[in-house]
């Protein structure tokens, strides 16, 4: 049996393939995504679909982007092996026009899709363009590869929504409830991509709450967990005293940006996580309790540890309080940080079983955030004047 440029079998639907098409290379991840296909796979190229900004063009914020990553004296030698296509996944066929679908439909044999909006706080609507919709206009696009070899799909633990539990990774929709839209539509996105599964080799990719390297702490995006450390410095410099509307016990499942792309392309290698779904989280044993973490970032940022209050306390007399004293930014911080609050109140885990086998023989561990979570906030403190 012959082998391709990249070593693998001919007609092998694992490893890299050698022209990937690949959503969201701008976001956290797809940038990790795209770093590693161009370091560890020189026999690939990449097609990447990216939408043009009012501030730049989709060429040239593949250019800022290669210079921020690697240095501006090896942005010709990595871009010589991308080619951009301008799109947008919420548009039909992406807005290309049936010249632009038939070239990229016969040159990919891998489509990685991880684009999507990460908001909590949008409307239904907003959110299913991006999510569900964009899913389904990758998904079209890839039906008419020529040479087609597989897809990986990343989506989210979080399609989880409001169950309690252990989480099954071949389990989606449960009649769970959702606590905003991001969780609803990455659910409909994700059982559009089960049903070309049935068809084509697919892998679907649950990371959790992705943060910084294990190693270094370094991070390009402070969202989330991070916000949240910032605005309990910024309450705490002011004078201002606040109840944390979290249960301390819960178990806060976070998962390092190295580890989560590590993971990702071992699997991609395995013959195993073909037509599988794998949480990329750290899972039972490997997370810690919502206290610990706090105890740890109130160290670190020299605030004294807050107290805790029950959802139920802060809906029903905070909360109205609230909102009839504070108004501008303040109200707009307040207002997205409660889209935040189920996470802390949480009372699920996500098992891995899959993950495992699919990783088996790799070399590949889940890192203890004990082992990396100061460093976050160490690199978060250096970079960010705010804590």
């Amino acid at each position: 049996m012959g082998a391709d440029t990249n070593g693998r079998p001919a007609g092998s639907s694992t490893g890299v393939g050698s022209n990937v098409f690949l959503t969201g290379a701008t976001g956290f991840l797809g940038a990790e995504i795209m770093k590693r296909v161009l370091l560890a796979h020189p026999g690939s190229r990449l097609t990447l679909l990216v939408r043009s900004s009012a501030q730049e063009a989709a060429g040239k914020r593949v250019d800022t982007l290669l210079e921020k990553t690697f240095g501006p004296d090896e942005v010709r030698r990595h871009r010589a092996r991308i080619d951009v296509v301008e799109g947008d996944i919420s548009r039909p066929g992406l807005g290309l026009d049936a010249k632009q679908t038939d070239a990229v439909r016969s040159s990919i044999d891998h489509v990685v899709h991880c684009a999507a909006t990460v908001r909590f706080d949008l409307p239904l609507d907003v959110a299913r363009r991006d999510n569900t919709e964009g899913t389904r206009n990758v998904l079209a696009l890839a039906e008419g590869a020529l040479s087609l070899r597989r897809l990986d799909y990343v989506g989210t633990s979080y399609v989880a929504g409001g169950r309690e539990g252990l989480v099954m990774e071949d389990e989606l929709d449960v009649g769970q409830l959702f606590s905003n839209s991001y969780e609803r539509t990455k659910m409909e996105a994700e059982t559009l991509v089960r049903a070309f599964a049935k068809g084509h080799p697919t892998s679907i990719h649950r990371p959790s709450i992705v943060v910084g390297d294990s190693k270094t702490g370094a991070t390009t995006s402070f969202e989330g967990m991070y916000q949240t450390v910032s605005m309990f410095k910024a309450a705490y410099s002011r004078g201002i005293r606040v109840a944390l509307p979290a249960d301390p016990r819960t178990k806060i499942d976070i998962v390092p940006i190295d580890y989560v792309v590590d993971a990702l392309f071992a699997l991609i290698h395995s013959p195993k996580a073909i037509g599988r779904s794998h949480h990329l989280t750290s899972g039972p044993g490997y997370t810690c309790e919502l206290d610990e973490l706090v105890r740890i970032a109130s160290r670190l940022v020299q605030v004294k540890q807050p107290p805790y209050m029950s959802l139920d306390t802060y809906y029903k007399y905070f909360r109205p309080v609230l909102r009839g004293v504070i108004w501008g930014t303040k109200r707009k911080l307040m207002l997205k940080g409660e889209h935040y609050m189920p996470y802390g109140s949480s009372k699920f885990e996500f098992d891995k079983t899959n993950t495992y086998e699919g990783l088996e023989g790799s070399g590949i561990t889940t890192p203890h955030p004990r082992e990396y979570f100061e460093k976050l906030l160490t690199y978060q403190k250096s970079a960010d004047r705010r804590i």
